[in-house]
């Protein structure tokens, strides 16, 4: 099953290059011209839109669909990593530094002792929505507006570890769902 994953459009906090994490923040106003100039890119195909909870993810897909008019959902799986305290931070920030971004991009974190979540349990729920979309949309395709995180992690279960370095705002990916539950 191929199915579509979009990140949502530059925020405020993309702006300045601070980790928003779970932050719910709304679009910048570049953002929702962004969001609306990729209506185009969506394939005719999809029938269904899923979303993050997140403010920036759902105002992406609002805009999205409001010339498509599909059914559209919003889901806490959906939504980006939870960095706890690393949230409100830039990569350029001492605490953080070149090693762990490297980790961070691929997907081998530990948030947990600063509030946030482990990959391990990042990947589970994400996972677990994938195997979700794959039970319930069989015989059509569907378009997940989301976030960086997620999408890196898409792309390394589908390209077999492949790292992902800058992923642009409002980019759309189509990925074989198939093929990443196959190997899960």
């Amino acid at each position: 099953m191929k199915i579509y994953v979009i990140r949502h459009g530059l925020t405020p906090l993309n702006k300045k290059r601070i980790l928003n994490a779970q932050i719910d923040e709304s679009l910048a106003p570049e953002g929702i011209k962004q969001a609306q100039d990729s209506i185009s890119l969506v394939p005719k195909s999809v029938k269904y839109i899923y979303s993050s909870s997140l403010k920036r993810a759902k105002q992406t897909a609002q805009i999205i669909n409001s010339n498509l008019n599909l059914p559209l959902s919003e889901h806490d799986e959906l939504r980006e990593i939870h960095m706890g305290s690393y949230t409100g931070k830039s990569w350029s920030d001492p605490d953080l530094g070149p090693e762990l971004k490297k980790k961070h991009r691929s997907i081998q974190f530990d948030y947990t002792k600063l509030g946030g979540e482990s990959s391990e349990d990042f990947k589970k729920r994400v996972i677990s929505f994938l195997k979700m979309i794959n039970r319930k949309h069989k015989d059509g395709e569907v378009l997940i507006v989301t976030h960086g995180g997620i999408l890196r992690l898409i792309h390394l279960l589908e390209h077999d570890k492949e790292l992902l370095d800058e992923i642009e705002n409002a980019s759309i990916h189509t990925v074989d769902l198939g093929k990443i539950l196959r190997d899960t």
